[in-house]
């Protein structure tokens, strides 16, 4: 008991001469025998709050790329490379998916005379008579040998870009090439239980078209405006497409993107692989609005999440059916589709992800030739495809619409 007594005592002593030395110093503070010590300097060379990234520039400066190198006057190249001495086959063709494409992001970013000047080219150039578009034209703008046959993904994508334009210009124009499109895809590429052939022409005057089906070719968005405008055949395209894409997908979310001519599954369009046309079929079905297209759609988005933290935050251009890389390298096109599937679904923080990576991949420097590009390749030569481009500035629209332009 003696030694609590003596503990406590020591306790309450010490409580006392704190109080007493701050009544202390409190008065030799208020008559200046003493004075507050200096505020201490602010260490300025670190900044708690990051500066903010805008994605705005991002775009701007890949469509100024585009611009300045791609695109001539409607005529898009497929491929731009700095050394003149190289060259990739088919660099200065261009192609109803590279127009397309351009139709879309120009619709989209509201450029009404970038996008009717595309039309120009387009109905000068490349709109077949029988109402379609000629897939591939030559450097002088002649479609060459098969060129004159039609592309139908790219068809739909024009579409698509109508559809926008349409809505946002009201221009008669938009709509009769509308239905000009829709009436040459109904007349060459409706196979006959009902889908989506992708390609076909004529020979002389008789229509042909292939019976297998590239599932990774259909638009849900505008098949489904289309059946709401014209009826059939468009309503059971629909039906049917929808059918055999969500019977299309594997137990890990891959898509086998074809059915062959006795409507079996395949996906020998990727090389045997899950590549491109999985993606593609991912993304047109997150951005279906369709409630099971866009489930089946996140069941393939988790797939490629998984990939990306487990192989140290990369997505390789392939897997095989058990998710193994079947390639060695990713590639910036593979993150605008997983990108702009996340957007489309919602999923904010894997569309920051994506983005994020996506970006890694573009030129920042700006004295390079490749400034505001996102090139493909590797070595001394490197490309600059259409593809990879218009595909990037498409993600990065959706991101800006959706989430704002700050960079995540």
């Amino acid at each position: 008991m003696i030694v609590e007594k003596k503990k406590l005592f020591i306790i309450f002593g010490m409580i006392g001469a704190y109080l007493l030395f701050g009544v202390l110093f409190k008065v030799l503070l208020a008559q200046g025998i003493i004075e507050h010590a200096p505020p201490a300097e602010r260490d300025t060379t670190m900044n708690d709050t990051p500066q903010e990234v805008r994605l705005t520039p991002t775009l701007e400066v890949a469509q100024s790329f585009f611009e300045k190198n791609l695109q001539k006057e409607g005529h898009i190249d497929l491929y731009y490379v700095i050394n003149a001495t190289q060259s990739f086959d088919y660099q200065n063709y261009t192609n109803s998916e590279a127009v397309s494409y351009y139709l879309l992001w120009t619709a989209n970013a509201g450029q009404k005379e970038a996008f009717d000047m595309e039309l120009d080219f387009i109905e000068k150039n490349m709109l077949h008579k029988k109402g379609y578009l000629m897939w591939r034209l030559s450097p002088d703008d002649k479609p060459i040998n098969d060129g004159t046959n039609i592309a139908t993904d790219a068809d739909l994508r024009a579409i698509h870009a109508l559809l926008i334009a349409e809505k946002q210009w009201g221009d008669e124009r938009y709509t009769q090439l509308i239905n000009t499109l829709a009436g040459g895809i109904e007349h060459i590429a409706i196979t006959r239980d009902g889908m989506l052939a992708p390609y076909g022409g004529y020979s002389g005057e008789t229509p042909w078209r292939t019976n297998e089906v590239w599932l990774s070719y259909n638009d849900f968005i505008t098949v489904d405006a289309l059946a709401k405008r014209r009826g059939e055949p468009w309503k059971t395209l629909y039906v049917q497409m929808k059918n055999v894409t969500l019977r299309a997908q594997i137990a890990n979310g891959l898509y086998n993107s074809m059915l062959t001519d006795r409507r079996q599954y395949g996906n020998g369009i990727d090389d045997g692989g899950y590549g491109i046309n999985s993606l593609w079929m991912m993304v047109r079905n997150a951005e279906s609005e369709d409630p099971e297209l866009m489930a089946s759609a996140r069941k393939s988005l988790e797939f490629y999440k998984k990939r990306f933290v487990a192989e140290d935050s990369t997505i390789y251009t392939s897997y095989s059916s058990s998710g193994d890389p079947l390639t060695s390298y990713d590639s910036p096109w593979v993150y605008a589709l997983v990108g702009r599937a996340a957007v489309a679904l919602g999923d904010e923080e894997a569309s920051r992800d994506f983005i994020n990576k996506l970006s890694t991949f573009q030129v920042t420097d700006e004295q390079s030739p490749l400034y505001g590009s996102f090139p493909e390749g590797i070595g001394e030569v490197p490309r600059v495809g259409q593809f990879t481009m218009q595909e990037s500035i498409l993600t990065l629209q959706d991101y800006i619409r959706k989430y704002g332009e700050v960079k995540p």
